[in-house]
């Protein structure tokens, strides 16, 4: 069963949205567990407090390493921390991506680290030698949510977690594309305003092989109009496209 410890200072958060849907399945069927440890348990300061001023200067406060320090001290010995994958989300660190996410080793357990405020003092992040992941170009208040996304979108790729286990196989980034456009009944779609709305007519034709390449085609026009970051990558791998 993969672990998630979690290190955070709003333990209240988690399980979250993963306690429903096909991931609050696999959870009540352990296929994953979460446990969270609260970092503001392991403070001595007055009023518990985890954070300080930062020595560079500027607004916000920074999390205190030692502080985080306690807190996996008390939780892990060296040969779980040596063995687990240590991550903590920071907007400065490396882009997490579908292709990253399938290069983890799901036979060993985490640790997420979740910062606040102005952010975590790097050598703590350094001297347990955590992975920064950022998991968008945006910032959040904290690493809770990124958490909350990492632990589903790696818990796709299990086996057994899925409905279909072909589905993370033909989804938006899987091929390097972002995924082509969905429709389901009815069909026509009666809008509001009366108007009449079909789906593409070939994807009612029955005729297997021009759906796939509709398909493929909607995927590659999708990724040039919205990722043409992606597009461009797409089309130095495949260069006969």
């Amino acid at each position: 069963m993969l672990k998630f410890n979690i290190l955070t200072l709003f333990p209240e958060v988690f399980p979250g949205i993963l306690q429903h849907g096909l991931l609050g399945k696999a959870l009540s069927k352990n296929h994953f567990e979460i446990n969270t440890i609260n970092i503001r348990d392991y403070s001595d300061l007055s009023a518990n407090s985890v954070d300080d001023k930062p020595f560079s200067g500027g607004a916000g406060m920074v999390l205190r390493p030692d502080i985080i320090s306690k807190s996996i001290e008390a939780n892990f010995n060296k040969n779980e921390l040596d063995s687990c994958i240590k991550i903590c989300f920071s907007a400065k660190g490396k882009k997490l991506t579908q292709k990253k996410l399938t290069n983890y080793n799901l036979n060993k357990d985490f640790i997420l680290l979740n910062g606040r405020y102005e952010g975590i003092d790097q050598r703590v992040i350094d001297y347990y030698e955590f992975q920064e992941i950022s998991v968008s170009d945006v910032i959040l208040n904290g690493g809770e949510i990124a958490s909350l996304l990492f632990i589903e979108a790696l818990m796709r790729l299990q086996p057994g977690v899925l409905g279909n286990n072909d589905t993370h196989t033909i989804e938006s980034f899987q091929n390097g594309l972002v995924e082509h456009d969905q429709f389901t009944r009815p069909n026509p779609w009666i809008t509001p305003d009366h108007s009449e709305i079909e789906v593409p007519s070939i994807l009612v034709s029955g005729k297997h092989a021009d759906i796939d390449l509709w398909k493929h085609q909607n995927s590659l026009e999708n990724t040039e109009k919205n990722r043409p970051d992606l597009f461009k990558n797409y089309l130095k791998k495949n260069k006969n496209e």
